[in-house]
């Protein structure tokens, strides 16, 4: 393989993460999921949203970052949070496994600021990685 055909098959990479990675969320909001480890911390579900939503902000912010889009971070938190916000109001439509949480809005935005913030400080070694 030459150079430019490693450079498509690693951008395909990226974004067929971001769109599996997305699937993926919208499966586990809207399914009954019974065998879930426990941390028992109290806050599990909040810690839950935390880290899934802090991932996609990250795996969409590596996807539009390659597609050249200047504001790719905006971009990435922005679609992050409505994407957050869209499966909040799924969950109280369409699923009788789960409800509409605003804490669960909350937890998905807190994951998604923190996420911005550690790309926003480590941007260059991120997208050199890239």
């Amino acid at each position: 393989m030459n150079t430019r055909q490693l450079l498509v098959l690693k951008n395909y990479l990226i974004h067929s993460v971001a769109v599996v990675y997305t699937i993926s969320i919208v499966i586990l909001s809207l399914t009954n999921l019974t065998e879930v480890p426990k941390l028992n911390t109290g806050f599990d579900d909040k810690i839950a949203h935390f880290v899934l939503y802090a991932a996609l902000c990250f795996f969409w912010f590596m996807s539009f970052h390659i597609l050249k889009i200047k504001s790719s971070l905006g971009l990435a938190s922005l679609v992050s949070i409505l994407f957050g916000a869209v499966i909040e109001v799924l969950q109280g439509i369409l699923s009788v496994y789960r409800t509409a949480d605003v804490f669960d809005l909350a937890a998905n935005c807190l994951g998604i600021f923190v996420m911005a913030l550690i790309i926003n400080a480590k941007k260059e070694l991120i997208v050199k990685k890239l």
